[in-house]
């Protein structure tokens, strides 16, 4: 199955280090740290939401209505890794791209 989504980084803009507690049930606090590790955490945000809700799709079932039952990680080289239920899922395969305005991300879920 192959999930795909694009958003718009704009929504991320106004989100700030501190609302961490608004958004802990769509990111974990890894993720949070992740994105405002970087000097454009708006994009890594917007990025990581992305590629969560193409596994979302790519996975299906019960995966679909629990976003914090996944998490984007980050291998050593950049390449990002989709966990599910705290698990890496070797099965599951994430590419998240970005520009000025937007963020995209495929999953792919290989059986």
């Amino acid at each position: 199955m192959i999930g795909v989504d694009i958003i718009s980084i704009e929504r991320f803009a106004k989100i700030g280090e501190g609302d961490y507690k608004h958004w802990s049930k769509f990111f974990s606090r890894r993720e949070w740290k992740y994105a405002f590790g970087k000097p454009d955490p708006h994009r890594s945000l917007a990025g990581i939401y992305a590629a969560k809700e193409a596994v979302m799709k790519a996975v299906g079932g019960k995966v679909m209505e629990r976003a914090d039952r996944i998490e984007i990680t980050h291998a050593p080289d950049g390449k990002p890794l989709a966990k599910i239920d705290k698990e890496e899922s070797r099965a599951v395969h994430v590419s998240i791209s970005h520009t000025n305005d937007i963020a995209v991300a495929v999953a792919i879920q290989y059986e």
